[in-house]
């Protein structure tokens, strides 16, 4: 196709041969850029999303922020916080988390600390700050150097100043020499100033006018000389000690009480002549001197003397005449004075038992006891000694006008230790004992033929050597109530068995045992019985505290008189002796059934301890009252051994315990004799006990 072809016609128009016609050119393509590749956003689209996504980040931390607000006091305070925090009024917008903040402010101690920030509430929080120290200047009226107290505590200061004193209101105390302390409240406020106060002060001392007879003393106040008399010194307040002194006269010593502001003249001071010194020496030496009758001490010394009058000097020492003077010096004067003492004896004679044994005069050996010996009239230790025997050591005084004479009376060994050792007692409850030296064999029990014997009083051959103590009577109703105070004997048939003085009964084996045990403890004593939860469960033989009596030490005790052993406790035949004890008389036939009709010792029931005469040791109620518990577990021996038993104490575990000696409640020829053994471990209204110990 041509152009001329392409051109259109229109057909409601003819054709015009002489238009126009548009050629066409040839197509040129445009040329491509190889340099760079063009932007698919344009920059605007590019700031308008950065601006949608900046948008939608606030968003975000404004949804999830909370706030965070300090109130500080002072209100003015500095606040800052770590992290990413936006400050927001009077707080901050933070994320939640735990942030470090710091609040500070002039004139306070800064304050930091850890803050956690959830994401479920906003938070608050109050911090005081604490004020910084202050500083106070004291300016002293008159300008003297002064000391500054705070609430009563001397702080550092330099020409008045105080530095870092606490805040807040403080007692201020100014303290210098010769004025009154001055006393302020003063509210310190701190914030590292500076306050002033000022002091007036007012004089502490006071005008003392001082005169002496003669005139021209020196005069000194606690070592420090103010002038010579007459003379008026400014004394400090207080009970203040004045010494005027002059030579060739008496130092005067004047308690004077000053009042500041309050002057005052003193008295007159009439001084007197200074003493005169006596060096005195005697031989021998160390005898004692009084002046006038007054005691100075002993030669040799210095003795100070009165100027210008007459003295009496007396010197005496044991073992020699005493010597008098008659001494007068001048004032200041310094003498010397020589005594010569002349002894004195007396003679002592000293004889010993046994004879001829050696005597010892202070330390030395002198001769033999039975001579006589010249002494010096003066304090002597005597001592005499033999061998085989204890020393015997004893001081003496000779005198010239009597003849003296000792004799010694020397002991064994054993003979010493033993009068070392009381023969009597007291225990802590307050029963007496008695001591018992046996050092005996016997035969414990009684024969088969006996009339009234029972099968457990087996003969036992004893050998009782161990010394001991044992009570003079059965313990006590009050002696036992130290221990137990709320203990009650009871009553038998309405006959009271409580009173004090009557021998404690119902009570048990151990119950006693307890008793002993508490003693011991009483009286700083090693304790008999073992104990486990308030039973006994044995005991110990060295212990040398209190505890029932052996069997053998309780028949040696009662029956044992001068190698034969008693049957009943008043001899060796019925019927009882008058008085022989308390028994199941005539007067307790309405308690019991079986008792003695000829008899009569006036108690229905329990008599006191000691109402009946003791037995040839000294014990009493051996026999009748109450019978007694002893140490020793129940046993029944086999027959008599050629072997004698040694301090027997029985074994250390069993059921039942021995019971010796007859009761109130027994009349019957079996239970009266002292061979009579009965058992048993509860408490009975006939039954207590007395205590014993060994001695170690």
């Amino acid at each position: 196709m041509t152009a001329q072809e392409a051109v259109p016609v229109r057909d409601s128009e003819p054709a015009n041969e002489d238009a126009s016609v548009i050629q066409p050119i040839g197509f040129i393509p445009a040329p491509v850029s190889t340099g760079g590749n063009k932007l698919l956003l344009s920059p605007k689209a590019i700031a308008v999303a950065t601006c949608l996504c900046l948008g939608a980040l606030i968003l975000v931390y404004l949804l999830v922020a909370r706030s965070l607000i300090f109130e500080t006091q002072p209100a003015d305070a500095d606040i800052s916080v770590s992290g990413f925090a936006l400050r927001l009024g009077d707080g901050h917008l933070v994320l939640p988390g735990n942030y470090h903040y710091t609040v500070s402010a002039t004139g306070y101690l800064p304050q930091s600390g850890e803050v956690e920030i959830s994401s479920d509430s906003n938070s608050r929080h109050a911090v005081k700050l604490e004020r910084l120290p202050g500083h106070l200047q004291v300016i002293a009226e008159p300008r003297v150097p002064v000391r500054v107290l705070v609430n009563g505590t001397e702080v550092d200061s330099s020409d008045g100043l105080a530095q870092s004193i606490p805040a807040g209101r403080k007692r201020i105390t100014i303290l210098t020499e010769r004025y009154l302390p001055f006393s302020k409240e003063v509210e310190i406020e701190g914030l590292d100033n500076t306050q002033t106060l000022t002091a007036s002060l007012r004089p502490a001392w006071a005008n003392v006018h001082i005169t002496s007879n003669p005139a021209g003393a020196t005069v000194s106040v606690e070592g420090r000389i103010l002038g010579t008399t007459p003379l008026t010194a400014e004394l400090v307040q207080g009970d203040r000690t004045v010494d005027i002194s002059l030579p060739d006269y008496k130092t005067v010593q004047l308690p004077v009480p000053v009042t500041a502001g309050v002057d005052q003249t003193l008295q007159t001071v009439n001084l007197a002549a200074a003493d005169g010194t006596l060096r005195v020496v005697s031989n021998p030496p160390g005898a004692s001197i009084t002046v006038d009758g007054e005691y100075r001490g002993r030669a040799p010394m210095d003795v100070e003397l009165s100027s210008n009058r007459r003295h009496q000097l007396r010197f005496f020492l044991d073992g020699y005449s005493s010597v008098e003077h008659s001494v007068d010096v001048r004032a200041g004067d310094l003498r010397d004075l020589n005594v010569e003492l002349t002894a004195v004896f007396g003679d002592v004679t000293i004889t010993s038992s046994p004879p001829e044994a050696q005597v010892f005069i202070d330390g030395k050996l002198a001769g033999i006891a039975g001579e006589t010996f010249t002494l010096p009239t003066r304090s002597h230790t005597i001592s005499v000694r033999k061998a085989g025997y204890e020393d015997y050591q004893t001081t003496i005084v000779p005198s010239s006008k009597l003849k003296q004479s000792v004799r010694a009376v020397l002991l064994t060994g054993e003979q010493a230790r033993w009068s070392n050792v009381p023969a009597e007692m007291t225990h802590g409850a307050g029963g007496k004992m008695l001591l018992m030296r046996p050092n005996s064999e016997f035969t414990m029990g009684s024969s088969r033929r006996e009339q009234g014997r029972q099968a457990n009083e087996v003969l036992r051959k004893i050998s009782l050597t161990r010394p001991f103590y044992l009570g003079t009577t059965e313990v006590t109703n009050r002696e036992y109530r130290q221990y137990q105070r709320m203990h009650s004997s009871s009553h038998a048939n309405g006959v009271s068995l409580d009173n004090d003085n009557l021998p404690v009964v119902n009570i048990s084996w151990n119950d006693a045992a307890l008793f002993c045990n508490w003693l011991s403890a009483r009286d700083g004593l090693k304790e008999v019985y073992r104990t486990e939860r308030g039973r006994v469960v044995g005991f110990d033989v060295n212990a040398n505290g209190y505890r029932m009596p052996t069997e053998a030490e309780w028949a040696w005790a009662a029956r044992y008189d001068r190698g034969a052993m008693r049957k009943f406790p008043w001899g060796d035949a019925l019927p009882v002796g008058k008085n022989s004890g308390n028994y199941a008389d005539s007067s307790a036939g309405q308690i019991i059934p079986a008792v003695l009709r000829t008899y009569n010792d006036s108690y229905a029931a329990t008599a006191p301890v000691a109402s009946f005469s003791p037995n040839h040791l000294g014990l009493f109620d051996m026999g009748g009252n109450v019978s007694e518990w002893i140490h020793d577990l129940y046993t029944i021996g086999t027959g008599l051994s050629t072997r004698a038993e040694e301090n027997p104490v029985g074994p250390q575990d069993g059921d039942y315990h021995v019971l010796r000696g007859s009761s109130w409640r027994h009349a019957g020829l079996t239970e009266l004799r002292l061979a009579y053994r009965d058992y048993g471990a509860e408490a009975r209204n006939d039954v207590g006990f007395r205590v014993a110990r060994w001695v170690n």
